[in-house]
């Protein structure tokens, strides 16, 4: 595989994960073409991207003859429960949860400490839809096969706690069984970054340089037939804050506030109670929030400073204990929430999805609303939400063989 390089690394670039994640406790340093595994087994192709814990690489399995992507997580966080929620959503192959499905996990050591690593099928992310050519793909099926999956999960006792666009994808098995000289040629060949250490005391804990991620889809995008023929099969991904509800605590909340349910977004503002009590209520809010920014490329909400403002506006209410925090935050104080304010609201929001290219704006909007009550009693579940009239007659025998939950 060719490689440019382009000099020494001053100062972290744009796009690239940050030098200082590298450190003992940090991410794992790992180079194009090596093979992990024990014994050996994944052979490293290319970087598909990396977040705050881990680094997610494409690789071939030299045992079952197909890539898959491999995440690595940080050494100092590879304790997380992450890989017994991914083993409790295991799914036959007869069905289609539309979660990330784990199809192998083992430690890895490096110098930097002892990671995790959980193989999975390929995933782009979401951000594949916020193109023009995928527009229209951006309807039902698609907001239905997240509901689905958050239904699978919530059936399994586990609440997710980190909905967002950002934890969105979409399969492509057709990447499978490609070669590497067909990826990179389909795709485009890494830029790598060498790293110039200040000391060669800490050299191990670095890889030789940092990689650029490729773009998986111009494969969706090439003229390829296997790629442009097959259906959309959207994934939830990142477990690494689910918890089984009633067996322990939540964990801390870590989605931005724009995303966050109103009970969390109240603790964490108004009461500054970082560690909020969630559940698979709080993810049908943030689900409803994630879908509109699926649908319209953009939040509903965009300011942290003034989303409980804006909560009780689109709602419609405001609640008792509310008032006081409200009161001393003033925020658009001519207008009052109530019921016809948030009529307006939504209508405006319905011309912006009419524009969207989504099916049925009006039905939507009444989905929307649905699941964005402020009281988590009042919003339904996900598997009640796979029989909202919003999705008549899209896919009527997938939507009972979506583990029964219809039934």
């Amino acid at each position: 595989m060719s490689t440019e390089f382009e000099g020494f690394l001053f100062e972290d670039p744009e796009g690239y994960e940050p030098t200082s994640a590298y450190t003992l406790g940090g991410l794992c340093p790992i180079r194009l073409g090596c093979d992990l595994g024990s014994p050996p087994r994944y052979r490293i192709i290319a970087k598909l991207g990396f977040g705050a814990y881990s680094t997610v690489w494409l690789a071939h399995d030299r045992v079952d003859k197909r890539n898959v992507a491999l995440k690595i997580v940080e050494a100092r966080t590879s304790s997380s429960n992450e890989l017994s929620m991914l083993q409790r959503l295991r799914a036959p192959d007869t069905e289609a949860p539309h979660v990330i499905q784990l199809l192998d996990a083992f430690e890895h050591t490096s110098p930097n400490g002892l990671h995790q690593v959980f193989v999975t099928e390929p995933v782009h992310p979401v951000d594949l839809f916020r193109c023009q050519a995928f527009r229209p793909v951006i309807t039902r099926e698609a907001l239905r096969q997240t509901i689905a999956a958050l239904a699978f999960i919530h059936s399994h006792g586990i609440a997710h706690g980190d909905v967002r666009p950002d934890n969105f994808g979409m399969a492509i098995h057709e990447i499978e069984r490609l070669s590497v000289i067909k990826i990179c040629g389909l795709t485009y060949t890494p830029t790598l970054m060498a790293i110039l250490h200040s000391s060669s005391e800490y050299q191990q804990s670095f890889p030789p340089y940092l990689c650029s991620k490729i773009d998986l889809s111009r494969l969706l995008f090439s003229n390829a037939r296997p790629f442009t023929q097959r259906p959309l099969s959207m994934r939830i991904l990142d477990l690494g804050n689910a918890y089984i509800v009633g067996e322990c605590p939540p964990p801390r909340v870590n989605t931005p506030i724009t995303y966050a349910s109103p009970e969390v977004a109240f603790a964490q503002k108004a009461l500054n109670h970082l560690d909020a009590p969630w559940d698979c209520r709080s993810d049908i809010w943030s689900l409803a929030v994630s879908m509109y920014a699926l649908a319209c490329s953009h939040p509903i909400f965009e300011c942290g400073e003034r989303v409980l403002h804006e909560m009780t506006h689109y709602c419609g209410e405001v609640p008792d204990a509310w008032r006081e925090y409200l009161h001393s935050k003033p925020f658009q104080d001519d207008i009052v929430p109530g019921p016809e304010h948030a009529d307006r609201l939504w209508k405006e929001r319905e011309e912006v999805i009419s524009r969207c290219d989504v099916e049925n704006p009006a039905e939507l909007v009444r989905l929307l609303r649905r699941m964005m009550q402020l009281n988590p009693a009042n919003r339904p579940t996900a598997a009640e939400l796979l029989r909202d009239p919003y999705f008549d007659g899209l896919h009527e025998h997938d939507l009972v063989q979506d583990h029964g939950l219809l039934t």
